[in-house]
């Protein structure tokens, strides 16, 4: 979504989500001729990283809700790109990244560097360095 205007808040909470919405809009717009979402990029390569994984294995490792994470992995076995190792009739879904999952990473990889590159460029390395200490900082205020 563009904005025709940025209304600034001295809100914390307010900009962050406009920040968020900005940036993962300009990812998934790096990342579309690839076919794939930053939000299903990310689990996809934190599933590679994990090498098999359930919904609430993967849902604490990158900290989102079961419900986003259940959500974006049916995409993902849909395309192909994750399956499910469970045992016939079991209820407890185990995740493993497919060859073809691995082959779309691959693909996205150069994609994400250049989005990556984008931002450090648009912000300046300085301020790109601070802007994520700082976010990593936000982070913590869930474990308080």
């Amino acid at each position: 979504m563009k904005y025709r205007q940025i209304n600034k808040s001295k809100c914390y909470c307010i900009t962050m989500c406009r920040a968020a919405n900005a940036i993962t809009s300009f990812y998934d717009e790096g990342l579309a001729p690839a076919g794939i979402t930053t939000k299903q990029f990310s689990l996809l390569i934190h599933l590679s990283r994990l090498g098999e994984a359930s919904t609430v294995e993967l849902a604490d490792f990158v900290n989102l809700e079961r419900s986003t994470v259940t959500r974006n992995l049916k995409a993902l076995l849909e395309r192909g790109w994750i399956e499910d190792r469970a045992q016939e009739g079991r209820r407890n879904h185990k995740y493993a990244v497919t060859q073809k999952g691995q082959e779309k990473l691959e693909e996205t990889d150069a994609l994400w560097d250049k989005m990556q590159e984008k931002i450090n460029a648009y912000l300046g390395e300085e301020k790109a360095k601070e802007l994520l200490e700082g976010l990593y900082l936000l982070q913590q205020l869930q474990q308080k």
